[in-house]
This record gives structure tokens, sequence and C-alpha cells, in this order.
């Protein structure tokens, strides 16, 4: 089997190219043109294909002899409508060049982003409401892009009749990648938490790209869309506490309420903030319920569609994170018994 992997060089790609590794499968990876790729320490039989999904003409030689299209890449940095025309549109000029290709699984990266967290009651899962528009033009760039992204990529399967897997992962974290925008605000090196208690939907790297690989080989994945977290998620003030030991960072943590917090923001959005064209992401109603609101997560369609279980618990996730560098993981014993139900 062979899966062509884009965004293969990224924080998740990486161990998405390692983790298919892991399970025998041939990886063709789709990196940039100027990306360095000799530092990711990746086997010679990892075929590396250069191109730019804004840009590049022949995208359609990247899918041959492909069985599976696992899509990562996004754009996340830059203005607003760079993010859109990177992610967006390079989503649909990588789509046209599936089409015209034998390829007819696709896996997409979406994100927890897509969730209208407003108007979500309690518990977010796979059946929690989307954002709508025009709302969800108030999310800003990044979250606009991946709803389009899924958006586009669920039209585009449709027509073709391609067997889409959609994961939407929630905050991804790992070596390096750390604080999380659920973590509050900082000043200097103080930390003001909003809403300690809360829990954050987590899902550390290495485990995330287990899923990934597990979606592109079981056949049960075929025609779902799962939320990826590790379960319910560590509380903001304990995870907080744990980064920053890992990190060595010295400051304090100051707790606030969120109901305080969040009344707050919502009365200087309609008073302070009314009629300002530029207003903080924490002090704008709808970004601010996205980061910090305190709801309950679960990984149940996940471990029942596919009988997923973390590879790493959250104490293994910290020593891969912020102790020594890990050796590479190994694939999970079920898989090397064949008790999975793959292509």
């Amino acid at each position: 089997m062979k899966a062509l992997v884009t965004g293969a060089n990224g924080f998740l790609g990486q161990h998405v190219v390692s983790a298919l590794l892991a399970r025998g499968v041939e990886v063709r990876a789709m990196v940039r043109p100027a990306t360095r790729v000799d530092a990711l320490g990746w086997p010679t039989s990892v075929d590396i294909v250069r191109a730019d999904l804004r840009s590049s003409r022949d995208l359609a030689r990247a899918f041959e002899d492909v069985d599976v299209l696992i899509h990562l890449a996004a754009v996340v940095s830059g203005g607003e409508d760079a993010q859109f025309a990177g992610t967006v549109g390079g989503t649909e000029r990588l789509l046209d060049a599936m089409a015209d290709s034998a390829c007819r699984r696709l896996v997409l990266c979406s994100s927890f982003s897509v969730y209208d967290y407003t108007a979500t009651r309690d518990v977010l899962d796979e059946n929690s409401p989307l954002q709508q528009s025009p709302d969800v033009y108030t999310r800003g760039g990044y979250t606009v892009a991946k709803w389009w992204q899924e958006r586009v990529t669920r039209r585009e399967a449709e027509k073709h009749g391609w067997e889409l897997t959609v994961l939407r992962p929630g905050f991804i974290w790992g070596r390096g990648h750390g604080y999380l925008a659920a973590l509050g605000q900082q000043i200097g090196r103080h930390h003001v938490v909003i809403g300690p208690l809360t829990r954050i939907p987590m899902t550390h790297v290495e485990n995330c790209a287990d899923v990934f690989a597990l979606a592109a080989l079981d056949a049960r994945a075929r025609g779902q869309t799962l939320n990826v977290v590790d379960g319910p998620g560590e509380q903001v003030w304990s995870y907080l506490s744990d980064h920053m030991q890992g990190t060595g960072e010295r400051g304090l943590r100051l707790p606030i309420p969120y109901w305080l917090a969040s009344a707050v923001v919502r009365l200087a959005f309609v008073t302070v903030f009314r009629k300002a064209t530029k207003v903080p992401a924490i002090l704008t109603p709808k970004k601010f319920d996205a980061m910090l609101k305190p709801l309950r997560f679960d990984n149940r369609k996940l471990r029942e569609t596919l009988g997923w279980t973390p590879p790493f618990d959250y104490k293994q996730c910290l020593d891969r994170t912020y102790g020594p560098v890990p050796l590479p993981a190994e694939a999970p014993a079920s898989w090397s018994s064949g008790t999975a139900a793959s292509v």
C-alpha cells in the first residue's frame, strides 16, 4: 500500500510519516520545493515529491500508484486572505489532480475549529453544531479556511465517489508545541488562567498521528467523521503547571472564573469595542468561546469505530514532550498481530 502525505514535513506530518512507516506502508511525502528534508531523519524508502499546492503545475504525478491521500497541508500563518488561498485553493488544486488519478481513498485533517462552540451545550462531539455562514467569518482566518477546506473536500468526494474519512483533532501538542491557546493569557512570565478547572480537548502529536495511520489502513474508517482527542482532557490549571515545570518557566498562575471573564468580554464587545474594526481574539465572544468555553470531550466514536486507544498515556506524553528526545515509536501490538480490519 502507498500513501501520499501532504504537509509531510509539518509538526503532525512528520509523525504521520513515521506512523505509516511503522506499519509497513510505502510513503510518498509531499513537501514544498525549498524544504530541507535531510534533517527529518526519514529513511531512503520515503519518496519525496516537491510541490507547492498553490502554484505547482503538475500535481498529477504525485498520485502515481497511490492508494490513499492523507491531506494535512494547510496555511496557518500570514493574513486571512493568504490562509484561505493557500488552504482552500491549494486543496482544490490537489483534488483536481486526484480526480485524474486512480486514487479513490482520502483522509482529511480537519479541525475542532469548525464547531460552533457558542451553540454547543455541555458536550462537544461529532453531532455538535458546526459553524454556519455568515457567523463563521467572525472566527478568524484559520477557522474560515479549515471550514471551507472541509466543505470543498466533502463536495469533491461526493462528486467523484471517493471514500472519505474526516478527522478533526483537538489541540495537538508535543515537543516544541506545549503551550496551547486554551491556557488563557500570558502576561510577562505570569499566566491569567480563565476557567482553571476547564478540560482541554488535547491529543498528543504521536497519538494523533497514530489515528491518521490507522484511518488510512482500516476499512472501518471509510465514510466516517471522527473527533481526535486522547480522552476527556487535562484541566487547564494542572496542564499549565506541568507545562511550566517541563519548560522550567517561573511565574504565577492567576485564576479567573470562566463566567466572570465571559461576562466581561461580552459586555466589552457590545460597548467599548462595538465600532472597532480590529479586536483581540480573546475579546471576541466567538473566539473566546472556542478557546476557553468549559465543555466535555471524549473519543467514544473513535474508540467504538476503530477500537483505538492512545499508544501513550498522559504521563508518557509529558515525558516525550519535555524529557530527553524519545526513540521513534513502534507500531501498536494490535497491528503486528493483524487484528485490525485493513484494506
